[in-house]
């Protein structure tokens, strides 16, 4: 549009088409300048409404906190004045002042009363295994490996608690390990170690009397098998020996 005025300007003098282009410049720079002023009165036109709706909705905001504030306060005031487990008005016969004293209302506060706690009564094998500490050594002495088969890998935990279930006695086992694959050994006391056997035989659990573990066989790890038989059986020696102590 500018062009197309210059251009029908070419026949005036060049002092008046230098002045009437500058004029036309400005103009435009003042149109520019409106257009932005516009748009930055609606800009500020929305921004107040936005900041008068905020106003409203703190003031709203304050007043509902107002409100909850005063009914905590008030309900505290009641709890105050009337405390849980005060029955009753006050006796007006009492001394003035005892009502306000804080040392006589806790006196007057009924403590509740606790039962004597019960000693607990042990058992008839606790005792005996107290007794058997203190009790000079009878009979044959020495420890004895029971050996029995097992259907999955177990952990020591398990050994016991499912021989406790056998009615087998735990605290009669010395050493619980695992010897060979599909094998548990079981150290228990040669004087405990009929009773033991019984109990396993009552629940049908076989007992493995033929096992050896000095046997090379028993040397399942990989990294002896580059070993001969002879330094097998002296592994399966060492092994057990191990186990032992």
């Amino acid at each position: 549009m500018a062009n197309l005025q210059i251009g029908n300007m070419q026949g005036l003098p060049t002092e008046l088409t230098s002045f009437l282009t500058t004029l036309q410049a400005q103009i435009m720079n003042v149109q520019n300048r409106t257009d932005q002023l516009e748009r930055l009165a609606a800009e500020n036109a929305r921004l107040t409404t936005e900041l008068d709706h905020a106003r409203t909705t703190i003031a709203n905001l304050q007043k509902q906190l107002g409100s909850q504030s005063a009914s905590e306060k008030n309900f505290s005031e009641i709890s105050l004045s009337n405390p849980a487990g005060a029955v009753g008005a006050p006796d007006k016969n009492k001394e003035p002042g005892l009502e306000a004293s804080t040392w006589a209302t806790k006196a007057s506060v009924s403590l509740p009363v606790t039962a004597p706690k019960m000693s607990t009564v042990p058992s008839a094998r606790r005792i005996a295994a107290s007794v058997h500490m203190f009790a000079l050594p009878s009979g044959p002495s020495g420890y004895e490996y029971v050996y029995i088969p097992r259907s999955r890998r177990l952990k020591h935990k398990e050994v016991r608690s499912s021989l406790r279930t056998l009615g087998v006695d735990s605290s009669r086992l010395l050493d619980i390990n695992f010897p060979a694959r599909g094998v548990i050994g079981i150290l228990v006391h040669v004087q405990y170690a009929d009773t033991f056997k019984a109990k396993l035989t009552t629940a049908s659990v076989e007992i493995l009397d033929a096992f050896d573990p000095l046997d090379p066989d028993n040397v399942a790890d990989p990294k002896y098998a580059s070993l001969s038989t002879h330094e097998l059986a002296n592994t399966a020696a060492m092994l057990h020996h191990d186990r032992c102590l």
